[in-house]
């Protein structure tokens, strides 16, 4: 033992003496030479030649030349804008290079359906996003990192909620009552939920946005289509040992504060309010005194701050990646835990994933497969509306007068009005958890048949569980509460075979052909049950322990269970003549099983062109620009996201009642909805026109997109009458929309010198909807369907609505009354009849605006400063849309002082006399535009050049929403965007965050 001591010290010694003295027995030389257009032979001027892993670098000077003293052996990497980098290694101290224009959309590859290809021959319309490109900071989906970032693309949250996702519109609606969300492919594998896979282990995102692109895909494409390239190992191995290549190791922590709170009053307010009550009754009751108007809870308590608090998250990420001459693997671990900022509310997950790639027989035959896990927990507090256990809402309307605890320690219970209760207690008591598992396994196989044609077979697996957990104690609320507990498990496996053929053909160099042919399979089953009940028998009961629930009723338990098959087969074929002239087209047929049986099956075809205008000889002398080109595409997409079923009739079970013939207790069914043998999918039909350029060796590049898109045979429920039919509801197509706009993206590498560069991304979009027409089955003599129900306090009924779905007018369009004065303490409205009321029923209503933005924009920027400080930000804008402030609606009512709280407003609508509840109008609709500063992040790279078994070390410090500028007096203007009443702030908005982070990264 003494000896093996022994000998470990004095290596440690001699380890630690040579790792100190490596720089003592390097000797540098003077290396010189000049820096040429390899073409052109021409001297380039600026270019930075820097020693690989240090900071020491020159620039060349006017006439192209360079010195520069670095050790013998050391890399030189030589960079310059619109340049391919060279790397040398130093073997004498004379070295001149030549370097290669090359335009980035030469050179760059993207992802469309099922293969690739140039971006220089894409004919539709494509985003490409690299994972440099995206944003940081605080990530609770991976999909947050492309807000912002792609053109026509709309990504939104209301709030900041780590359990809520995020509402993605490609190119504006394209349903009413279908899902509108667009299909994410991961690695080949559709329909996967994007947060199985980390953030840290995303390559790259290409977004496809027109129906020439996304129609590949056939019923699902029509909303657009998200692919995902997850990262896999960049082994260069040349010989059969295994060697693990790369380490990195990315660790970060969080600190996140509510960045707006709602403006309320607070107690002294309150009080002050109480003492103007009284004031005003003494002249006719002498004997009153505060207390005869107003309940002093004695505190002064800020009930925004007792339920908010500061959120403390933290991500740490591990990945290897490696292999041999053969193989290659690329592993990682991902462990991330976000608190919320409300009280009670947090997200943990943990992601895990490898990928492994062998090739054989001459590198002939390959395959590709990959596992990915995420484990996910959940603890949710209710804020959604206004019930009892809503905090937000118990938390505005509470008496800051109230103490949030007895002297005791016990919660602080008051009636003061029904619905009223601390919110303190309901976070601290309620358990609302959830537990989610989700794997995906993916296996492709591919072959090299012959020269040129390659077969694959793709499959695919995923499952989901979901395991759901409430539980209220008995007693909780201060009017009479019998408890509540409910428990809810899900599970979803879907199943995916696909077969392709991708046969490539050149002749003579000029005429460049592509042919794919394929087949695909898909089957998704799920499966759920709960159990619920009341009036819990012990104190120590949970959600684990339903058997002690007293009050357990018919329908308290229950299980489903539901499957979908989808079958297509498809094919495309592109044609180039020598990278001028473009053309491709492409068809898919898809069957499937959620639809009628006389339209099970459609056809969605596509056709596209495009023209390489500099490819000319015309244009060979003009040499600023180095592409230009011009497509124009058509296509047919389509939208099966709806449930299973609708179009046959399904009976469910209704209630209970006695058999007339044998006196027994028997379960009722009834008909949720009606057969329609016609049901078929959505169809989206897309002109597309673009144009794709750059310029100044690639220093300014971009594409200019035009489109229109009409959405027929809208998917909804519609109310019928019964009889004739069976049940009183139909799941049918009827109506249509159009979607028009225009996107520009500009990418600009503005500097380049030693000491300073700077890359900047700008993007922006107008998308405008309007409504055609809707259909047959809607009957509304009106002519609006009606959206955006406000319930609360008062305020219940069927004119309560401040959204209209009309024929001519947009998506999200707001259609209220307009408020013309009080009168006798009431709102007046202009009436329908040309007069004035205060009758809601009887108000005229017109359009007010809209909740979609006119225009969407996005801008980012990314500088390196000194080599080795590397600065990044982004902004994000919306312009023109609208929010309906329903949580200023409700808490300006004076009438609910002094008892419960309300805005400072409130005290001036009571001065000019307003004495009504609260109710619609226009005045609420508000300018929701804004700018905000989605992210800054600065970074610090490190000198590694001393230790050769460290590649690259980062620290950084980044913020997230560090400012946002806008007129909207509520906590927050952006708003979802998904279905057709959003823009609507009831409070129902969990705050948005600011956050604060420190992190660092590091590749071994």
């Amino acid at each position: 033992m003494n000896c093996n001591l022994q000998i470990f010290k004095s290596n440690l010694i001699a380890f630690i003496i040579l790792f100190c003295s490596t720089g003592v027995f390097t000797q540098n030389i003077t290396v010189t030479g000049t820096v040429k257009d390899k073409v052109e032979n021409t001297t380039l001027v600026g270019v930075n030649i820097i020693q690989k892993g240090t900071l020491n670098g020159v620039v060349s000077d006017i006439s192209g030349n360079y010195s520069i003293s670095v050790p013998k052996g050391a890399t030189l990497v030589f960079t310059y804008i619109g340049y391919k980098s060279v790397e040398k290694v130093v073997e004498s101290s004379s070295l001149s290079i030549s370097m290669q224009v090359i335009d980035e959309l030469l050179d760059e590859v993207i992802v469309i359906g099922y293969s690739t290809q140039k971006k220089t021959d894409k004919t539709g319309a494509v985003t490409n996003l690299k994972v440099e490109e995206l944003n940081g900071g605080v990530l609770t989906d991976a999909i947050q990192a492309v807000q912002g970032k792609a053109a026509g693309v709309s990504i939104t949250k209301k709030g900041g909620d780590p359990n809520a996702g995020f509402s993605i519109r490609i190119r504006g609606a394209s349903g009413f009552d279908s899902n509108t969300q667009p299909l994410f492919v991961i690695d080949g594998v559709a329909g996967v939920d994007p947060d199985l896979i980390a953030p840290d282990d995303i390559e790259s995102y290409n977004i496809l946005k027109d129906a020439a692109s996304t129609a590949i895909y056939g019923s699902r494409g029509s909303n657009g289509v998200i692919i995902i390239t997850t990262k896999s190992s960049k082994n260069k191995q040349t010989n059969s040992d295994f060697v693990i290549n790369e380490v990195n190791f990315s660790s970060q922590l969080s600190f996140s504060k509510v960045a707006k709170k709602f403006g309320i009053m607070s107690a002294s307010q309150t009080r002050d309010f109480a003492n103007t009550l009284l004031s005003e009754a003494l002249p006719t009751h002498p004997n009153y005194t505060v207390d005869s108007v107003f309940v002093d809870g004695g505190a002064s308590t800020d009930w925004q701050n007792e339920i908010y608090r500061m959120g403390i998250s933290t991500q740490n990420n591990l990945s290897l990646s490696g292999g041999n001459q053969k193989s290659s693997f690329y592993s990682s671990l991902t462990r991330s835990n976000w608190q919320g900022v409300m009280r009670g509310t947090s997200k943990d997950r943990t992601n895990a994933r490898i990928s492994i790639n062998h090739s054989t027989f001459k590198d002939k035959l390959r395959f590709s497969g990959s596992m990915a896990g995420s484990f996910e927990n959940n603890d949710y507090e209710n804020y959604g509306g206004w019930g009892k256990d809503d905090i937000i809402y118990q938390a505005l309307q509470r008496n800051p007068t109230d103490p949030v605890y007895n002297s005791d320690g016990t919660y602080y219970k008051s009636s003061r009005v029904f619905n009223y209760e601390n919110p303190i207690s309901i976070i601290n008591e309620v358990t609302n958890v959830r537990g989610a598992h989700e794997f995906l396994g993916n296996l492709r196989t591919e072959f090299d048949v012959f020269k040129g044609f390659t077969a694959a077979i793709n499959t695919g697996f995923t499952r989901s569980d979901n395991n759901t957990n409430y539980f209220r104690p008995s007693g909780l609320f201060s009017s009479a509460d019998n408890g509540y507990g409910r428990k809810q498990y899900s599970n979803t496996t879907d199943k995916l075979m696909e077969i392709t053929g991708n046969y490539v053909k050149s002749f003579k160099d000029v005429h460049n052909f592509t042919f794919l042919g394929g087949y695909s399979w898909q089957e998704t089953v799920y499966s759920g049950f709960y159990a619920q009940g009341g009036d819990a028998q012990s104190e120590f009961a949970g959600p684990d322990n339903l058997m002690v629930l007293n009050d357990v009723k018919w329908g308290d338990i229950g299980s489903w269970k539901g499957q979908w098959n989808l079958i297509g087969f498809f094919g495309r074929a592109t044609y180039n003549y020598n990278n001028k002239y473009y053309l491709s087209t492409s068809l898919r047929r898809d069957g499937s099983s959620k639809f009628g049986s006389n339209n099970k099956w459609g056809w969605f075809p596509t056709a596209a062109i495009g023209w390489n205008l500099t490819s000319e000889d015309f244009m060979k002398n003009i040499t600023w620009l180095n592409q230009l080109k011009l497509r124009a595409s058509y296509g047919i997409a389509g939208n099966q996201e709806i449930g299973e079923y609708h179009s046959i009739v399904v009976w469910q079970p209704s209630g209970k009642a006695i058999n007339p013939e044998t006196g027994q207790q028997v379960i009722t069914f009834s008909p949720a909805w009606n057969a329609n043998p016609n049901l078929k999918w959505e169809s989206t039909s897309e002109i597309n026109i673009g144009i794709d350029f750059s310029m100044l060796k690639s220093k300014i590049s971009g594409s200019l997109e035009i489109y229109k898109k009409t959405t027929s045979d809208l998917l909804g429920q519609y109310n019928v009458p019964v009889p004739p039919n069976l049940a009183s509801k139909t799941f049918a197509n009827s109506g249509s929309l159009e979607n028009k706009g225009i996107e520009l993206f500009i990418q600009y590498f503005v500097l380049n010198s030693a000491n300073f560069k700077w890359k900047t991304n700008f993007n922006i979009s107008n998308n405008t909807s309007k409504i055609l027409n809707l259909g047959e089955y809607f009957n509304d003599v009106s002519g609006v369907r009606k959206e955006g129900y406000i319930s609360g306090r008062g305020m219940v009924g069927e004119e309560y609505y401040v959204t209209g779905i009309m024929v001519g007018q947009p998506i999200g369009a707001f259609y209220l009354p307009k408020y013309v004065g009080l009168k006798d303490g009431k709102f007046i409205y202009e009436s329908t009849s040309g007069g004035y009321t205060s009758n809601l029923s009887e108000a005229k209503r017109s359009i007010v605006g809209t909740a979609a933005p006119k225009i969407e924009m996005g801008w980012s920027n990314n500088f390196t400063l000194y080599k080795n400080i590397v600065v990044d930000f982004a902004f994000r804008a919306m312009i023109g849309n609208k929010v309906y402030n329903a949580t200023e609606m409700f808490f300006d009512n004076a009438g609910n002082l002094p008892s419960l709280n309300a805005v400072p407003s409130a005290i001036d609508w009571r001065s000019q006399g307003r004495t009504s509840g609260s109710t619609i109008a226009d005045i609420y609709v508000q300018d929701a535009s804004f700018l905000r500063l989605d992210y800054f992040s600065v970074a610090y790279n490190f000198n590694v050049n001393k230790y050769p078994w460290l590649q690259k070390f980062t620290v950084f410090l980044s913020t997230n929403n560090l400012f946002t500028l806008t007129k909207y007096t509520g906590v927050d203007p952006e708003t979802t965007i998904n279905g057709l009443a959003f823009g609507i702030d009831q409070y129902n908005v969990y705050p948005k965050t600011r956050s604060l982070s420190v992190g660092l990264k590091a590749t071994f």
